[in-house]
């Protein structure tokens, strides 16, 4: 039992097994909106102050930044 207080290595721990990608976001240019947001994201999206010409003018990069502060 000694042995066991007294190491000095850090024990090893296994990466993450059969991982599920669960949200899948993307957006409809011709509906000019996001799909598959979260509802998290959603509420980020409508609370952000972004206006919707903006949200199609560069979809991609407010999908980073909704990621980001989420």
């Amino acid at each position: 039992m000694s042995n066991f207080f007294s190491r000095s290595t850090r024990p090893e721990t296994s990466t993450p097994y059969d991982p599920v990608h669960l949200t899948h976001v993307g957006f409809n240019s011709s509906a000019g909106e996001f799909t598959g947001l979260p509802k998290e994201w959603q509420e980020l999206l409508s609370e952000s102050g972004i206006h919707k010409s903006e949200q199609e003018k560069e979809p991609q990069e407010v999908i980073e930044l909704v990621k980001f502060y989420q």
